[in-house]
């Protein structure tokens, strides 16, 4: 069946390549899309000329319904549990693909794909199609953009080169980096004793301070729950994907902690990293900070992405990764209550794969929110409403929330091959991990909110380097222990049992 599929697909997309698409609606239909995106002053203009495209091509038109990403989960999450009609929904911003599948929110679609959508069942790579199944169903489409998790280091070169600081092509993770951030802050400080604002404070080298993952690399099964990447293995003695551990209960995350407090204690980093200058005025500093953020996604840099002071380039982790729960971070998926299952998946596929949607739902319309830049596939906003980066008519770069976006001009700034960068960067990624495996949390549900509690209350002071570096490891200590007394080792033993089911039956 699945190989019959594959055929249809194939035939399918073919058949649109040819210049034809599936058949257009015999009456014209209206849809209800909802959207976690903030509203625009030319969205209805935007709206009108993409509905008159959808309405030539499938009979059909959208009613768009932006919802700002802050209150997206309090006005759609309450129409949805009450059946209100609604047609295609974004899971984001509080509105959990796994959580609203589990409430029925949603059609299963693998049947309608091959039909509806082969451009996008062909897109995107199978191994991501399975990580979207929940019992053998796909009920939502994954935005194919930087559709693994991809970790860069954005460097401020300018400094690095002004005090003679070699910089790595890749690090395995953020823990490389603190040798080169120790030795940067050594020698800024020597070229620029200015830097020592008192006895006890320095400007520190950044702003940024890693999270758990970024430090070491995982797998997430739920919250605390956690399995290493085969063939990094980051969590020593924890296997190589098959076996559950809490990550707060782990030696690297320990280290983690006391690295932070050391760096903060030294003057490396600062206790107080987004109040300490209010002003902001050592972000402009091309001799300040050194690493100015650590990024997810990019697979470029414009090289004054930070400040026209200064050049920042990316140092990427090595290894990019193919998770489940990355990947359903952004999906759209066809309302249980559409009464136009089949016209909904029309409408996604062309806002998926079609030029003009794509380009139009994230940049507006040609000639008056953008116009064609030097390079092909990149837009200029010089001479149009887009113009005034402060104050713009339409401008949603890069539109996660809308779909896949490697059919979409890129950014101004952004070179003319950005979209098979970030194809490449999908299909090297690491996929031999659980891909497709889908934690259900009922069973520990209390224990997984006591425990919720627990985090919230321990890891703030922690990650950002709050307990003296001497009090580390008792804090950790108690911190491992409420989370045991709330519940950890359940979580641990119940996502090992579902975990050891899922691998045995996927082989």
């Amino acid at each position: 069946m699945k190989k019959l599929s594959r055929i249809l697909s194939v035939l399918l997309a073919l058949v649109m390549v040819l210049g034809l698409t599936p058949a257009m609606a015999e009456e014209p239909v209206t849809l209800d899309w909802y959207v976690a995106t903030g509203a625009a002053p030319d969205q209805q203009t935007v709206f009108d000329a993409i509905n008159a495209y959808l309405q030539e091509k499938i009979n059909v038109t959208i009613n768009f319904h932006y919802v700002d990403p802050s209150e997206y989960s309090a006005k759609v999450s309450p129409m949805i549990l009450s059946g209100q009609q609604m047609d295609i929904i974004n899971c984001s911003s509080g509105i959990g693909y796994v959580d609203y599948v589990t409430k029925g929110a949603f059609l299963p679609i693998e049947e309608l794909l091959p039909e509806f959508a082969p451009e996008t069942y062909a897109m995107i790579p199978e191994g991501l199609w399975n990580a979207m199944k929940i019992n053998g169903h796909i009920y939502g489409i994954p935005s194919y953009k930087d559709s693994v998790k991809m970790y860069a280091v954005m460097v401020n070169k300018t400094l690095a080169d002004e005090i003679g600081l070699e910089l790595p092509e890749t690090v395995k993770d953020y823990q490389e980096m603190i040798p080169i951030l120790r030795e940067a802050f050594e020698k800024r400080n020597e070229l620029h004793p200015e830097y020592k604002l008192s006895e006890t404070e320095y400007v520190p080298m950044s702003r940024t301070f890693p999270d758990i993952d970024q430090w070491a690399p995982y797998e997430t099964i739920n919250g605390l729950a956690a399995v290493n990447v085969p063939g990094i293995e980051a969590f020593a003695g924890m296997g190589a994907g098959e076996t559950v551990f809490n990550i707060y209960a782990t030696q690297e995350y320990r280290d983690l902690c006391n690295t932070v407090a050391e760096l903060v204690s030294e003057g490396v980093l600062h206790e107080n990293p987004w109040y300490w200058d209010p002003d902001r005025i050592y972000n402009q500093d091309p001799s300040a900070y050194l690493v100015t953020d650590i990024g997810n996604g990019y697979v470029y840099v414009n090289e004054h992405k930070d400040s026209p002071n200064f050049i920042t380039v990316m140092v990427p982790f090595a290894d990019n990764l193919a998770t489940t729960n990355y990947l359903q971070a952004a999906v759209n998926c066809v309302s249980a209550t559409s009464k136009n299952p089949e016209a909904a998946m029309q409408a996604l596929e062309l806002i998926n794969t079609d030029p003009f949607v794509a380009t139009a739902l994230r940049f507006g319309l040609e000639g008056v929110h953008w116009v064609q830049g030097e390079e092909e596939n990149v837009v200029s906003f010089a001479g149009t409403k887009n113009e005034d980066s402060s104050n713009r008519a339409y401008w949603y770069w890069y539109g996660a929330n809308f779909g896949a976006i490697v059919y979409s001009k890129v950014n101004e700034g952004y070179p003319n091959n950005f979209m098979d960068l970030i194809k490449a960067a999908n299909e090297n990624a690491i996929s031999d991990t659980n891909l497709g495996f889908i934690f259900d949390p009922a069973p520990v549900q209390n224990e997984i909110a006591a425990c919720s509690a627990v985090i919230d209350e321990y890891t703030t002071p922690l990650k950002w380097g709050w307990i003296a570096a001497d009090q580390v490891d008792a804090q950790i200590d108690e911190f491992v222990a409420k989370l045991n007394a709330s519940g950890a080792e359940k979580i641990v033993e119940e996502a090992q049992a579902q975990l050891d089911a899922w691998r045995a039956e996927n082989k």
